[in-house]
């Protein structure tokens, strides 16, 4: 640094040459010369994982990033089984390869930096329930926390969701190419996607495309039609597809079918079929495209997912458990797995609780929870509690406990203003400040009393209130086409600040506006308390 500082120049890349013979091994270090080159290079970072670049190599780093990638999907709530993550790997590994280096047997670039030209498409079909989109809406931290933890600190992977289930003239029209990149269209704004005023560099973009819709002629628009929409407008073309045609010289500058930073993911209750695939596959970005069936985790996968889930959601909450062991003696059901992961989430807190009040000498630790008919048990230690259900299956203390002095506070205010108490509804407050359920949702058919309610929740030190939406007139979420100052609930909660906590009431009078409810939450897992 001190050479570096005397000489005014900079690191511009730093290469490691690997040889069996380790007198042969070289670091060659190209500096900054700003008589040769124009522009002066970003900030000098080492990658993250330098150590095993220098020890293991490039293949190592690989296989530490797919651990990573694993790791996270279960920390968002994923829990990927043995055959998923072997439909999976193959394919990730190659992407994960070719960002780092074109060649293993090149000298290595040590700069932070992940450049892949693999291109990584999936497409995931199943019954409903089986985690497809669950998957795909992890898939993206999840991919972002391997890179940067790897190889790359400064790069960020941005997620787009586009919905194909809907009329062939609104799918048609979204997806349409126009001249002028600010005009919010679906194909501009995955491009834009990849580099924001807020980023160093570009970056990468997930394109979730849900909702493939099957390829029976009275579907509206069918797949065939999807996929060659699809086809057409990635690659830069304007027109309809046209099957055997050469695509034209210059559609590759307006289209982004050869950008590998671009991950298509499809979803999808219908297989895809081999003419569909061909459709897409006369674009590089899809030429690797795999077909994956999605099922829903069931038997002892189900019982590992459920051991790890709960030891993952304690160890979020408590930094120090790595020699936790969680015993689960509980009904695991079939199917959706997504009432497991409320059940788990609700342990997980009296857990916690337990554990803060609990001290081992040892530092192991070990969790227990044993249900039978009418009730379930939570240990840890020589510590336990036991618990009843309540409405929606809510796991409530036998004896009323509240452990957040401001679940306190908001209680209450509330019984004061109702002048009678409720029995599930401390607990509930409880889970909404542990971030428990998220959301927490309360239906009742009092407005006052769901008015009180946010009343006195917003009381709370760092709880931001939003009273009186009526979700038959006021906008959930801003539409595509909708002008950029449009009032929508999803942006006033935005505003209050990313993980703040929001009161929010809903007066929904009519089936339409429960039913736009549901482009904020998923209601039927989302329901905590009906008062």
């Amino acid at each position: 640094q001190l050479f570096l500082d005397q000489n005014e120049s900079c690191i511009k890349d730093v290469y490691f040459k690997r040889s069996h013979i380790p007198k042969y091994e070289r670091i060659t270090i190209y500096l900054y010369d700003p008589d040769i080159d124009f522009s002066k290079p970003p900030r000098f970072i080492f990658i993250p994982s330098l150590r095993q670049a220098l020890g293991g190599g490039v293949e190592t780093i690989v296989e530490e990033m797919m651990e990573t990638f694993w790791s996270h999907l279960l920390r968002h709530g994923y829990y990927a089984t043995k055959d998923i993550k072997s439909e999976l790997s193959t394919n990730l590994k190659r992407y994960f390869l070719s960002g780092i280096t074109t060649d293993p047997n090149i000298p290595l670039k040590l700069n932070a930096h992940f450049d892949p030209i693999y291109p990584l498409s999936f497409y995931f079909h199943g019954r409903a329930g089986s985690g497809k989109s669950s998957f795909v809406r992890m898939f993206s931290p999840s991919l972002n926390a391997a890179i940067q933890n790897h190889v790359d600190p400064e790069l960020l992977v941005r997620f787009v969701k586009q919905n194909l289930n809907k009329p062939r003239t609104d799918l048609y029209l979204e997806l349409e190419l126009r001249p002028n990149n600010n005009d919010l269209s679906v194909m501009s704004i995955i491009q834009g996607r990849r580099m924001t005023r807020t980023q160093t560099k570009p970056g990468l973009v997930v394109v979730d495309m849900e909702e493939m819709a099957s390829n029976a002629p009275e579907s509206n628009p069918n797949q065939l039609e999807t996929c060659r929409l699809i086809s057409q407008r990635f690659s830069g073309r304007k027109g309809n597809f046209r099957a055997g045609s050469s695509t034209p010289r210059n559609s590759e500058k307006r289209g982004i079918s050869g950008d590998a930073s671009v991950i298509m993911l499809f979803t999808s209750n219908y297989a895809l079929d081999e003419e569909c695939a061909a459709a897409l596959k006369n674009l590089k970005m899809f030429s690797h495209l795999k077909k994956v069936a999605m099922s829903a985790v069931s038997g002892n996968d189900r019982k590992d997912f459920a051991a790890a889930y709960m030891k993952q959601c304690i160890c979020n909450t408590i930094k120090q458990c790595l020699f936790l062991n969680v015993k689960l003696s509980i009904p695991f059901g079939e199917g959706d797995v997504r009432l497991l992961v409320r059940k788990l989430r609700m342990l997980s807190f009296y857990a916690c609780n337990l554990m803060t009040r609990t001290k081992s000498s040892s530092g192991k630790m070990c969790v227990e929870v044993i249900q039978n008919e009418h009730s379930c048990t939570v240990g840890v230690g020589e510590s336990s509690i036991e618990l009843v259900f309540g409405s929606f299956d809510n796991l409530l203390p036998k004896i009323p406990t509240t452990y957040d002095s401001r679940a306190k506070q908001a209680v209450n205010t509330f019984f004061e203003m109702q002048g009678k108490e409720y029995s599930e509804f401390p607990q509930i407050v409880d889970y909404y400040f542990a971030k428990t359920l998220a959301p927490a949702v309360v239906v009742s058919s009092n407005a006052e009393l769901i008015s009180n309610v946010v009343y006195a929740i917003g009381k709370c030190t760092g709880v931001h209130s939003i009273p009186g939406i009526n979700g038959g007139e006021y906008k959930m979420m801003k539409s595509l086409y909708d002008p950029s100052d449009t009032p929508n609930l999803r942006e006033d909660i935005l505003k209050k600040g990313r993980g703040s906590f929001c009161a929010v009431e809903l007066i929904c009078l009519s089936e339409d506006a429960q039913l736009c409810v549901r482009e904020i939450i998923e209601v039927s897992n989302a329901i905590a308390c009906l008062l």
